[in-house]
């Protein structure tokens, strides 16, 4: 069920282009001459061969090469895509828009050779097969071999077995293009959209049968035909969500891909592969919380086997590591931040050290004095009210104006005052300009 490569190009493509013209050499223009389809091996019955239309389903063989130019001989190049017995719902880009176009226009029992430019093709993405990879922008040949066809009409009349055959087809389709056309993520488009557009018709057959089920519940035989169909495309549906999950892990879209597990954990609270992507997509996502991802584990665990623990401990050795590793870091930076205040008071407690060495420094530097004033002996001031003319008076005066200022300001206030009083007048910055406010009322 698990996956992995990208995508093809989405060009598009008109399913029906008014005419189709025809070389001298025997190519079909479909879309001028950068696609060209010729056919190798008619129908035997060919006025009675099914014409393929759109949105049926198609049972398909192909082998791709590299080719430059039409006329290339393919058997000199190497494969880079080969598929055997392939269902493709025409009209569903199930396939590059080259293999699409060549099945739309062909007959049942058919064998085609189609020539199409890059861009009908991969584009500027690659595919890989074991040890090639097909370049960017590489003109490809296909050789195609339609074995089947299931007209739409026909499905519409077993509509769960044939949906269940498309939408199980469209699942595989996007695990080979996850592993061999992911190309640096250029192919997670076409993935998830294969993923997506299968999980949808699935989702629309569960409901189809959760309605049959009722209907046939007196019927033992039909109740099980239903079961049976419902448990089928209930695997798939979850295979295909779980695969979205995957998708948006490997592309480092982490939100998305919790939003993804969430969607398989609606339907299956049980599932292992959802609940370890959900705590993998928890530990990776910065916008997730450690106590998330540490119950995100925690219910993996849960579920897990004996044989399923072991991602289950390698998660939880790599959650330790990234707490770890994050409360070492917020330690470093406050320490950091604390010695940098720290370091900001020491500086300046030195500067101001060396300011005051300095000047106790000069304090204690000699001064020239006279030979009088070098040998007569320091006299203390002597305080008394009997030498109180020998006082400093203007020092004395400086301070007393100081002292005094508040008993003055005090003083004029209180006069101030009285005098307001007794004439009734209000300093304008106590009075209100407009209507005292009433609390009676309940408005506010």
């Amino acid at each position: 069920d698990d996956i992995s490569p990208a995508a093809a190009t989405t060009t598009a493509v008109d399913p029906m282009p008014p005419s189709l013209s025809t070389t001298p050499d025997g190519w079909t223009e479909m879309m001028g001459k950068d696609l060209l389809m010729k056919s190798l091996q008619p129908p035997e019955n060919e006025e009675n061969a099914i014409a393929i239309q759109h949105q049926d389903l198609v049972l398909v063989d192909w082998v791709g090469f590299k080719a430059d130019s039409p006329t290339m001989d393919s058997s000199k190049s190497t494969i880079f895509h080969k598929a055997q017995n392939v269902w493709v719902t025409v009209g569903d880009k199930d396939v590059v828009p080259a293999l699409e176009m060549a099945i739309r226009f062909a007959h049942e029992k058919e064998t085609l050779l189609v020539w199409s430019h890059s861009k009908f093709a991969y584009g500027a993405s690659t595919r890989t097969r074991q040890d090639y990879e097909l370049p960017s922008y590489s003109n490809v040949q296909y050789e195609i071999t339609i074995r089947q066809v299931v007209p739409s009409e026909e499905r519409q009349q077993d509509y769960d077995k044939w949906t269940l055959v498309a939408t199980e087809s469209k699942k595989n389709l996007a695990n080979d293009a996850y592993v061999h056309e992911w190309a640096g993520g250029q192919g997670k488009s076409r993935i998830l959209y294969l993923y997506q557009k299968a999980a949808k018709e699935l989702e629309l057959l569960l409901d189809s049968n959760n309605a049959q089920t009722d209907e046939a519940a007196k019927d033992n035989d039909a109740t099980k035909a239903v079961t049976q169909q419902k448990q089928k495309a209930t695997e798939l549906l979850l295979d295909c969500l779980n695969n979205i999950c995957a998708v948006q892990l490997r592309a480092k879209e982490y939100h998305a891909s919790k939003a993804a597990a969430v969607k398989v954990l609606e339907r299956d609270p049980s599932n292992f592969k959802g609940l370890i992507r959900a705590a993998k997509a928890a530990l990776l996502d910065p916008a997730s919380s450690y106590d998330e991802v540490d119950a995100a584990i925690e219910a993996a665990a849960e579920q897990a086997s004996n044989a399923e623990l072991a991602d289950v401990k390698k998660l939880q050795t790599d959650f330790r590591r990234r707490k770890r590793a994050y409360e070492q870091k917020s330690q470093q930076m406050y320490a950091k931040a604390l010695n940098s205040s720290s370091g900001k008071k020491l500086s300046n407690d030195d500067e101001t050290k060396d300011k005051g060495e300095t000047a106790a420094t000069k304090e204690k530097e000699p001064e020239p004095q006279s030979e009088t004033a070098a040998t007569m002996p320091e006299q203390p001031l002597a305080f008394s009210w009997s030498n109180w003319r020998t006082w400093p008076w203007s020092t004395i005066g400086a301070y007393a104006f100081q002292l005094s200022m508040p008993f003055v300001m005090y003083y004029m206030a209180t006069r101030a005052r009285k005098n307001n009083s007794a004439t009734g007048i209000v300093p304008d910055e106590f009075q209100s300009s407009g209507p005292s406010p009433s609390f009676e009322s309940d408005e506010f």
